[in-house]
């Protein structure tokens, strides 16, 4: 199974570059949505984030996720806690959906994170997608319903275009139309393919 990492800040458009090279017959995991069905589901996970973190179950058992973002977003080294706890179970269930992706040439693995989280130890190839500050602010106030300061804040505190450049194999710039977007995913799914 060939897993190619697909990564970029808040805003860039991944998710719409994903569905492109879906609809071309590749694979796709979404470490963001692996998170919340464990969060839902993994009681394993769930036992040991509220031993470490304290009352972050609610009385049907569920995570708090609000109170565990409060704690741990305000403090860098509960921050580090929680990967620490929640990373081996999203590795592992990530890999379990990815083998059940069933025949495709390469299986994405969109995670926002990947290089912060080691988790580009998994992928042959990684695709970074980026856009400028104006185009990202504007498609998170549309998408999120964030007022133009939050949206800022939020771009403000994710990795750089610099960051991706440096660390991707491949830079999808998203700051056209969607033909645009379609012509770089055609080309990247042919190199991709010739490397089977």
């Amino acid at each position: 199974m060939r897993i190619i990492g697909l990564t970029g800040g808040s805003g860039t458009g991944k998710g719409t570059f994903a569905a492109l090279l879906r609809e071309k017959g590749a694979g796709w995991v979404d470490a963001d949505a692996v998170y919340r069905t464990l969060c839902a589901e993994n009681r394993d996970m769930l036992a040991a984030l509220d031993a470490a973190f304290g009352g972050v179950l609610d009385q049907n058992g569920a995570l708090d996720r609000p109170k565990l973002a409060s704690i741990v977003f305000a403090d860098p080294e509960k921050l580090k806690q929680l990967n620490a706890i929640t990373l081996p179970y999203i590795r592992v269930a990530s890999l379990e959906t990815m083998c059940a992706q069933g025949d495709c040439p390469f299986v994405l693995y969109d995670a926002p994170t990947l290089f912060e989280v080691g988790a580009d130890d998994l992928c042959e190839r990684i695709i970074g997608v980026l856009a400028d500050t104006e185009t990202r602010v504007a498609r998170i106030m549309a998408r999120d319903g964030l007022d133009e300061p939050a949206a800022r804040a939020r771009i403000g505190a994710q990795p750089d275009a610099e960051f991706y450049r440096a660390r991707c194999d491949y830079i999808v710039e998203n700051n056209g139309g969607i033909a645009d977007l379609q012509r770089q995913a055609d080309a990247i799914f042919e190199d991709l393919c010739k490397g089977e």
